[in-house]
This record gives structure tokens, C-alpha cells and sequence, in this order.
């Protein structure tokens, strides 16, 4: 049992492991700045102290789930994927009953209440997504682009966006599908599929702006091609966050420096646009080195794609799409080229949930990944 436990550890992937690490460490910084912040605390009544204790204990938690995944195997993992799709739908579903709760001033009620604790079900849901719809893919991997085939899959995909849509949570919709498109395409669907999705797009569109958005949805999209469409309304939030993220200079204006008049509220600085606060605390230098380790995550997801065996790559895709579609729609909306949806930035935002969502797709990651077998003892199968 060592020795098992000591090869999958030894054949991990340590740049992975080093690269979220930072980005780890960067999440808590940032979270410790802000409860520290005089600004802040007293613009808001106070940022809880505990954050930044939340985060680390999240982080705890979410490492020792991506180690013990990382140990079971991604094949053993996916053996379960009926009670693991099961759990994560029930308590995406209990959002609907009496349990269900929502920030105060938002329309979405995807929370439920544990133990005094908020969790979100649908950061979990990805996780158990991508686990059954790397198997449904496995399964069908050879038919992929017969029309029925597809059509299943699709169906599949459509489970999880309904009920996001269903809670009002659109940016978790939107990720949704940006994760089971990407598995798609990187199963082997046929690009003709995708050229002719390409060509139906403006009709698609054209029907959900005008029978599947809501006039609200709709300003916050519009405020997109026009800051000052609204900027007292939807589009004061992108104004302060951008107007926070230029304020910092080049190296910012420090993470835990005496002087904090001069710094810019942003409402939920610590969970959607702390991008905003890294770019006054640690300038456009700590925000691109942010960037560059995000995407240096991804990078590494794509090449452990590449070494896994079908069902371990099409985990590592689904993975990549997560922590991809995260990252751009969240420092999009700090940005101002995507609406304000509420997507965290992975490893940075507050959120407990997410941080153990995100650290428990890194173990599905270390679990889908294999050592080399070796032929005749003494040759290595790369």
C-alpha cells in the first residue's frame, strides 16, 4: 500500500502543483489585506476577520481531497460516477427548497446553509460533471459524431445548465457549457459540427436576447459597449472595479501599507473583482504575474492531457476548461468585456466552496495521470 501510495505521489505533476500553490498563496494575501484594510472595514462595516482562517482552511480541505483522489485513481473514481452525479444533483436541488439562500440585493438563491457555514452546490456539481461526462464520453468516444449520439451528450450538458439557470445563476450556466463544449472538441468532435453551431450562433442569439433575458440582464451587457450607459445602476460596479485596478500603478500601492485613504472601494472585492484589489495593492506587475500563473495552470492541464489515457484526458480538459472559463470571465468583468455574472477567480477569490472545488479538480488531475509502464523491466513506455 506504501509503495502505491509512493508512486502516484512520485509521478505527480509538481510544476502543477507549484503553479496553484502561488496562486494559493497569492488568494490569501490578498483576503488578509483586505480584513486588515482600515478603508475597507470601515466603507463596509467591516470585512470579517475570520476570510483569510476560512480560506486556509478551505485550502486544507480541498488539498487533502486532491491528495486522496490523487491516490484512488481516476478509473476507480469514475466507477462511482452514479452516486457521485447523484450527490451533486441533490444538493444542487435542495437550493430550491426552504434550505435554498442568496445574497442580500442578488437574484439568485444557489446557497444552502450548513452548520452556520454557506456552500455553494453547484462548485461541487462541476466536479461531479466532469467525472460523468468524461465517462459518457469514454463510452461513445468511437460515435461521437453521429447525430444521436451527440444529441445525448448534449443532453447531458443541458442538466446542469437548466439548473443553474433555474437557481438565476448565469455565470455558472455559461461555465457549464464552456466545459462540456471544450470536452467535446477535445474528444474528437467533428468541426463541421462546430462550423455550422458558428453559423447558427447570431440566430441563437438574436432568440435569447429577445426571449431569454431579462430586462436587467440585458443593462448588464449593453453597459458593456457603454460604461456610462448606467453608472450609478449595473454599471457602476465595472466603473469602480476598473477605476480600483488602474489606480494601483505599475507595483501598487501595497498589500499592508499604513496609508489606506487613498485606496477605491469595489463591492465583493474579496470573492468576483478582487482582481480589482490586486491591481491597487500589487500594481500591473503582481496582477500580470497573477495572470501568468493562472495560465500557466492551464498549460499544465493541457499537457497532462496528453500523457493520460482516454478518460484521464478528457478529466484534464474538463479541468482546463474550469479553471480557463473562470479565470476569463472573471478578470473579464474586472476588465469590463464581460458582464457582471459572479464567477471567482480559481485560487484567489474568498469563496470557501470554490477553493475546495478547484483544489479537488487539481486531485482528479494527479488521479487521471499514470506512471510509465515499463517493458522488459528496464525500458520505459513514455
Amino acid at each position: 500500500m506504501y509503495n502505491k501510495i509512493y508512486d502516484k505521489i512520485k509521478h505527480a505533476d509538481f510544476l502543477l502543483v507549484i503553479f496553484y500553490t502561488l496562486c494559493c498563496i497569492t488568494g490569501i494575501l490578498l483576503v488578509l489585506s483586505l480584513t486588515v484594510n482600515s478603508r475597507y472595514q470601515t466603507i463596509t462595516g467591516g470585512v470579517s476577520s475570520a476570510l483569510w482562517k476560512t480560506k486556509i482552511a478551505a485550502i486544507l480541505i480541498g488539498g487533502a481531497a486532491s491528495l486522496v483522489l490523487g491516490i484512488i485513481g481516476a478509473e476507480k473514481i469514475c466507477r462511482f460516477w452514479i452516486p457521485i452525479s447523484a450527490f451533486g444533483l441533490l444538493l444542487t436541488c435542495l437550493t430550491f427548497t426552504p434550505l435554498g439562500i442568496g445574497p442580500e440585493g442578488s437574484d439568485d438563491v444557489a446557497w444552502l446553509s450548513v452548520f452556520g457555514r454557506t456552500i455553494q452546490p453547484t462548485e461541487l456539481l462541476k466536479l461531479c460533471f466532469i467525472i460523468s461526462f468524461s465517462v459518457h464520453l469514454s463510452k461513445v468516444r468511437e460515435k461521437i459524431n453521429k447525430p444521436l449520439v451527440l444529441l445525448g451528450l448534449l443532453g447531458h450538458i443541458s442538466i446542469p445548465v437548466i439548473l443553474c439557470f433555474l437557481q438565476k445563476d448565469q455565470g455558472t450556466s455559461v461555465v457549464f457549457i464552456f466545459i462540456g463544449v471544450v470536452m467535446l472538441i477535445g474528444a474528437g468532435l467533428h468541426r463541421g459540427y462546430i462550423i455550422g453551431a458558428l453559423a447558427l450562433s447570431p440566430a441563437v442569439l438574436y432568440a435569447i436576447w429577445n426571449f431569454g433575458l431579462a430586462q436587467y440582464q440585458k443593462d448588464r451587457i449593453l453597459v458593456l459597449f457603454n460604461p456610462e450607459y448606467d453608472p450609478f445602476g449595473v454599471g457602476y460596479q465595472q466603473i469602480c472595479g476598473m477605476n480600483a485596478l488602474r489606480s494601483g500603478g505599475l507595483f501598487g500601492k501595497g498589500l499592508f501599507s499604513a496609508d489606506k485613504t487613498e485606496f477605491i472601494y469595489v463591492a465583493e472585492a474579496q470573492n468576483d473583482f478582487i482582481f480589482s484589489y490586486a491591481g491597487q495593492t500589487m500594481g500591473f506587475v503582481g496582477c500580470a504575474l497573477t495572470v501568468i500563473l493562472l495560465a500557466a495552470v492551464c498549460i499544465r492541464l493541457i499537457i497532462d492531457s496528453r500523457k493520460c489515457e482516454p478518460l484521464g484526458a478528457d478529466i484534464c480538459i474538463g479541468v482546463f476548461a474550469l479553471i480557463f472559463s473562470h479565470t476569463l470571465i472573471n478578470i473579464g468583468m474586472v476588465l469590463g468585456f464581460m458582464p457582471v455574472i459572479g464567477v471567482p477567480l480559481p485560487f484567489i477569490s474568498a469563496g470557501g466552496t470554490a477553493m475546495v472545488s478547484m483544489l479537488t479538480a487539481m486531485g482528479l488531475v494527479h488521479a487521471a495521470l499514470k506512471k510509465p509502464e515499463t517493458k522488459n523491466n528496464d525500458t520505459l513506455t513514455l
